[in-house]
């Protein structure tokens, strides 16, 4: 049974929607456009498992995507790909979607990637996931949940790849693609055969989790270093794609292939809110979709049924989160 439902992580949205609205000629576009590539080709690894995680018996798991949690210790947080419990054991599942040759230097502890002639170093992931086992761990200890065995799992999600490793590289046996995940499955249910939580302690430790799954939410123009003033502005067309779109009698129309819509200033609104902030006044909306007339503004963010905070000319509208 899916508790966390797979999706597009909002940082990549955050980075789709920058690229969206920065000349291509801005001196960190490439960079912006290289870590979306890396992040959506990551999403799409986790997408596929999707497809060997139906195989599993739906009343026997717990499934949980994307959750971020903070170390016991307070300073720190851990990100977990795929989390699996089970009455018998838990699986902490780490998806990448690197591609090329990959080869796993256990002298070094480390992940070498081969790709187009380019060759790079990263911290080896088995290392990076007994971390996130031992951090798991301390959780329960610390919320006196019942000890139980904490697999992992490294998946490598691109058909494509290459994995080698070296002699000494002891950690094979934790490292698969993806069409060997039910045979792993299997092995992990032979040995871990005891039922170690009742169906109320299960519950409780999904509520625990859900309840401390901290959303990463970092301002991603400070990040960069680009400010509001740097983005392209308007309402993109969302056939044709092209901006800016006008409005006249409630309606967007586009000059490009003439389109009318009245609802195309909503995929703006979002990216507002994921560039900028979940607070909007009326003029940073007239500001933001290049609209001249106060009404208009007026009219979108009445029709949006917002919150909000103040009298009329000093009005301060909450967009609504979105994890």
């Amino acid at each position: 049974m899916n508790k966390k439902e797979l999706k597009i992580p909002r940082r990549v949205r955050k980075l789709k929607a920058l690229i969206k609205r920065l000349v291509e000629t801005y001196p960190r576009y490439q960079e912006i456009s290289d870590e979306y590539g890396r992040r959506m080709a990551g999403y799409r690894g986790e997408q596929s498992l999707q497809y060997y995680l139906t195989f599993l018996i739906e009343k026997n798991y717990l499934i949980f995507h994307n959750l971020r949690l903070p170390d016991i210790s307070g300073k720190h947080y851990f990100e977990i790909d795929i989390l699996l419990i089970s009455p018998t054991f838990i699986l902490i599942i780490d998806a990448k979607h690197y591609r090329g040759e990959l080869y796993f230097d256990g002298k070094f502890d480390q992940l070498i990637q081969t790709y187009k002639d380019t060759r790079k170093s990263y911290q080896c992931p088995v290392a990076q996931i007994t971390r996130h086992q031992q951090q798991l761990n301390r959780i329960l200890k610390t919320f006196k949940i019942p000890t139980i065995p904490i697999e992992t799992l490294v998946i490598f999600t691109n058909p494509n790849t290459i994995i080698d490793a070296s002699t000494n590289f002891k950690h094979y046996q934790k490292v698969i693609k993806s069409p060997s995940f039910i045979q792993k499955i299997e092995l992990y249910e032979k040995r871990n055969n005891q039922d170690v939580f009742d169906k109320k302690q299960i519950q409780k430790l999904s509520k625990l989790l859900l309840k401390h799954h901290t959303p990463h939410d970092e301002d991603i123009l400070k990040h960069f270093g680009i400010t509001p003033a740097s983005l392209i502005k308007g309402v993109f067309c969302p056939k044709c794609g092209r901006l800016p779109m006008v409005r006249s009698e409630r309606l967007w129309h586009c000059p490009a292939c003439k389109l009318s819509s009245n609802s195309a200033y909503h995929d703006a609104i979002e990216d507002y809110a994921l560039l900028i902030g979940n607070t909007i006044t009326n003029q940073q909306l007239r500001e933001f979709l290049n609209l001249k007339s106060r009404t208009a503004a007026k009219n979108i963010l009445k029709s949006l049924n917002l919150k909000y905070d103040g009298d009329q000319r000093h009005r301060v509208y909450h967009l609504p989160p979105n994890e």
